[in-house]
């Protein structure tokens, strides 16, 4: 019965802090937080109705429905295994593992327990996202020839400084760089929408930043999926501070009967603009679909959907369902990743 009592182990994976503000949004669904935080000012900033040194004194004594694991992601996967070996449901803050290899461990135990997990590629939840694939779906492009991805965002030089960040720039700790930390909602993105499966990846990285890093913060990918459909996804740690916003992005599909273009930015009034051909397309309607995205300062995103979708999440990992992202699909994104990360090191094509 709702309200479900939360595990939440650790606080210091990046969005831990706005995972506990989000929660506190959706009191009917997350009840009693249960930490597990031996640092006690993280313990304090966190405020959860109870606190334990350590896992297993958290799940016997809190006896949580579900487990939210917010640790760096080399630190992730015994925890996991641990609630998942339990019987306990699992969130885990993209992109879940340093390796593809560690995901396939804790989605092998999650089988063992009986137990589904999820992590957080939220624009699946957004109307814009699920429009647009519905629109592909019903070939309002006709048939689907060719995309376009990007994600640029703040520098590496201003990422640093924030200590709740700095780790993702060791690869060891993190698995790679802006491609796997911000480019892996975008490759999500590309699998929901496209509703293809990722046969090949070329790639380049690079490291521009003269900040200490051992990942790149500029990568550009080019994808061949199933039926020979083919695009691209560029990212890079570049913005400096001051220029407003901190994002630039964009998602573009081109067809044989048109084309939609979308640019996913959390902001009040967000449109797609779809040129087309097809005759189900009312004229009336024109280019340009409008939303009226509510905005919620304190939750992770900062939009009302990204707060249903906690809501959504907590409910169907409690009652053993699959919830719009599943476990398998944030290893495919890690597994696609890992695959341009070759392909840049090798000047090779690699197929999946």
């Amino acid at each position: 019965m709702e309200p479900y009592r939360v595990g939440f182990v650790g606080t210091t994976a990046p969005h831990s802090f706005l995972f506990l503000d989000t929660l506190r949004l959706i009191p009917d669904t997350a009840g009693e937080i249960h930490l597990v935080e031996p640092d006690a000012p993280r313990a304090a900033k966190a405020g959860a109705d109870a606190v334990y040194d350590g896992l297993d004194e958290m799940l016997e004594r809190g006896r949580p429905h579900i487990c939210f694991i917010m640790l760096p992601t080399d630190e992730v996967e015994g925890p996991a295994i641990r609630c998942a070996e339990a019987g306990i449901p699992l969130v885990i803050d993209k992109h879940v593992a340093n390796t593809s290899a560690a995901i396939r461990r804790i989605l092998a135990a999650c089988e063992r327990g009986g137990v589904k997990m999820s992590t957080c590629y939220t624009w699946r939840y957004s109307p814009m996202a699920q429009d647009i694939r519905r629109w592909v779906e019903e070939g309002v492009v006709g048939q689907p020839y060719c995309f376009d991805a990007r994600m640029v965002t703040t520098s590496a030089a201003l990422r640093t400084q924030d200590p709740q960040f700095a780790w993702l720039f060791d690869h060891e700790r993190s698995g790679g760089g802006i491609l796997i930390w911000l480019g892996c909602h975008y490759i999500d993105l590309i699998r929901f929408i496209l509703q293809r499966r990722v046969e090949a990846v070329c790639a380049m990285t690079s490291r521009l930043t003269d900040v200490p890093s051992s990942v790149e913060d500029v990568a550009s990918v080019s994808f061949r999926l199933e039926g020979g459909l083919v695009g691209t996804l560029h990212c890079a740690y570049v913005m400096p501070d001051g220029l407003g916003d901190a994002y630039d992005s964009g998602f573009v599909v081109w067809g044989d009967q048109g084309d939609i273009t979308w640019a996913p930015v959390h902001r009040p009034h967000p449109t797609v603009v779809v040129r087309t051909k097809h005759p189900g397309w009312p004229a009336e309607r024109g280019q340009t679909v409008a939303y009226d995205e509510k905005l919620v300062p304190q939750a992770y995103g900062g939009t009302q959907f990204v707060v249903d979708y906690f809501r959504d999440m907590i409910r169907r990992l409690v009652a053993g369902e699959d919830h719009i992202v599943t476990g398998e699909d944030a290893l495919r994104v890690v597994e696609i990743c890992e695959a341009a990360y070759r392909a840049a090191a090798t000047g090779w094509q690699v197929a999946l």
